[in-house]
């Protein structure tokens, strides 16, 4: 059976503006998006009147099998991602975690991104890692790719070397994704000509976090048409300072947002656009625009990981959607400023799959199992069960645990 959805009267984003239509949506595609639809035979019809449709979020760097809390460290600076990775397997939070079943892991990481308006993850790792986890998840995995770890001494081996992997990417159209210079050490520094030198930088290429660079590295990373991924939470956490992002941008630099593991890292991506936003005025006195900020969840990162047509609100696409439910003009993008309680309603793949409790008769149309939470008194309808994941968690640690980047049922 291939279920219609009929969004009406919504503020949807497209060609970079805000602007009123209805968006039909039918099995897992977008159908059309005009004014004044008719629904079809069988369309569950919905009015989103005073609300804003964007694409579904794209969080480009996070490590699943890490999403648990609380952070590790933070007061000791460090200058290699090495030393910082050493503190946190030897702390008892690692092994605390080490107690629980991936899947579980897997589970907790999916619905921290869905809660945020996350639809598809960027999930650094190997593929024999992730492969048992695709396709069952809440959000959807970024499943086709070639990587490596990192560049340079301590690189971990991941994948069949840098030069391997990056021709494997040229020949399949993937992207090849590494950590570069995730550090402020020598090696760090010279991570980016060594990289060069392995012929593996390119328009293939996805480097995350390239801290310590200047005018010099980034005009190499625009000529050859890399990406860049910024995760500044983790950066400053880690490191005390974060990659000169407004070189990168005001170079053209296709630079995208991840949040990194939660060892060191955000919360979540709305607390990475916060955090995004306050550390560009404070570093540059200037305003990071909330469209660039747009571009770097949802525009940039399809470029990136070549999700295709960058528009993702496009007929014949996947409808993966975010809708908020904010107190902006309809025609004002505001994503520093998301809130939990702001996320009304995330569709994957056509179905909905998180949002506000309105949507009920949504949820029963498609006739899903949903669980009951609440976000600061703001009811919310979830698919699948992540109050019986943090039981789960407690059983497995004996004691009650609570995480932040879910409601403490």
């Amino acid at each position: 059976m291939t279920y219609s959805i009929l969004f009406q009267s919504g503020s949807v984003h497209r060609n970079g503006k805000l602007e009123t239509n209805d968006l039909l949506v039918e099995g897992e595609k977008i159908s059309r998006i005009e004014t004044n639809l008719s629904p079809n035979n069988g369309s569950f019809t919905i009015s989103l009147k005073g609300k804003k449709v964007y694409p579904g979020f794209v969080n480009s760097h996070d490590h699943l099998l890490a999403s648990y809390l609380p952070k590790v460290g933070g007061n000791e600076k460090h200058k290699s991602w090495l030393s910082y990775d050493n503190l946190y397997k030897s702390s008892g939070v690692f092994a605390e975690r080490q107690q629980i079943d991936p899947e579980i892991l897997y589970y907790l990481g999916a619905y921290k991104n869905l809660f945020a308006g996350v639809t598809t993850v960027f999930d650094h790792i190997p593929h024999y890692i992730q492969n048992p986890f695709r396709g069952i998840l809440p959000v959807k995995l970024i499943s086709d790719y070639t990587l490596a770890h990192s560049i340079g001494n301590y690189s971990l081996g991941w994948g069949e070397g840098p030069a391997l992997e990056y021709r494997m990417a040229e020949h399949a159209g993937l992207p090849f994704v590494t950590h570069l210079a995730e550090g402020l050490d020598d090696d760090s520094k010279q991570s980016l000509r060594l990289l060069e030198k392995m012929d593996a930088l390119g328009g293939h290429s996805v480097l995350v976090h390239c801290l310590p660079f200047g005018p010099k590295e980034v005009e190499k990373i625009l000529e050859k048409g890399a990406s860049v991924v910024w995760c500044p939470t983790s950066n400053l956490h880690i490191f005390g300072k974060t990659t000169n992002i407004k070189l990168f941008l005001d170079m053209g630099v296709n630079v995208c947002l991840g949040t990194d593991y939660s060892p060191s890292g955000a919360v979540n991506l709305l607390e990475e656009l916060k955090t995004a936003k306050s550390i560009y005025f404070g570093l540059y006195g200037e305003e990071l625009p909330e469209t660039t900020l747009l571009k770097m969840v949802t525009e940039n990162p399809r470029k990136a990981f070549r999700l295709g047509n960058p528009d993702a609100l496009m007929p014949g696409l996947s409808a993966d959607l975010l809708i908020i439910n904010d107190d902006k003009k309809a025609t004002e993008v505001n994503l520093s400023d998301l809130s939990f309680q702001q996320i009304d309603l995330v569709v994957v793949d056509g179905y909905p799959i998180y949002g506000s409790e309105e949507y009920r008769s949504l949820f029963l149309h498609f006739g899903l199992e949903t669980e009951e939470l609440s976000f600061s008194g703001k009811k919310k309808l979830v698919a699948g069960s992540p109050k019986k994941l943090l039981k789960q968690v407690s059983d497995s640690v004996g004691y009650k645990k609570s995480l932040a980047f879910l409601p403490n049922f």
